[in-house]
C-alpha cells in the first residue's frame, strides 16, 4: 500500500509547474553599466534573489524607482551582510541594466552613507569592469 502513495505523490508532483533558473545574462547587459543615487525603500530576502527597491530624485524633482537583484538570501548571510542594509538610507549604487530598458538591474556595488562601499557583484572573475 506504502508503494501507491508514493507514486501517487511522484504523480502530483510531475504535474506541478516547474521554475527553471537561467543565467543573468538571458537578463541583464552584463557589459553594460547603470547607476543611480536613491534612497533604500525596501530590502527583501526572497529566494533565489534578494531584492532592494530605491527611489532616486532627479535635479527637476522627479522620483524614479529601482529594483535591484543580487545573491540568494543564504550567501548574503554567509558573508554578513543580512543587517547592514539600512531602509531609508541613501546609497549610491552601480549595476547591470536589464536588456528590457526598465528599471530593474543587477546590483553591483553599493555606496553606504558612511562611505564603505559594498561589492555584490561576482560574475566577472577577471574583473575586466573594473580595469
Amino acid at each position: 500500500m506504502k508503494i501507491w502513495k508514493l507514486l501517487a505523490f511522484a504523480a502530483v508532483l510531475m504535474t506541478q509547474p516547474v521554475a527553471a533558473h537561467h543565467a543573468i545574462q538571458a537578463e541583464y547587459e552584463m557589459g553594460k553599466e547603470g547607476a543611480f543615487t536613491g534612497v533604500m525603500t525596501r530590502f527583501a530576502m526572497i529566494n533565489p534573489h534578494c531584492r532592494w527597491f530605491f527611489e532616486e530624485t532627479k535635479p527637476d524633482g522627479t522620483k524614479v524607482t529601482w529594483e535591484m537583484s543580487g545573491a540568494g538570501p543564504g550567501a548574503l548571510r554567509a558573508a554578513g551582510l543580512v543587517r547592514i542594509f539600512q531602509v531609508g538610507a541613501t546609497y549610491e549604487v552601480t549595476f547591470a541594466p536589464a536588456k528590457n530598458g526598465s528599471n530593474v538591474g543587477r546590483v553591483r556595488t553599493m555606496k553606504a552613507p558612511d562611505g564603505k562601499v559594498i561589492t555584490l557583484f561576482h560574475e566577472d572573475p577577471t574583473n575586466a569592469l573594473n580595469n
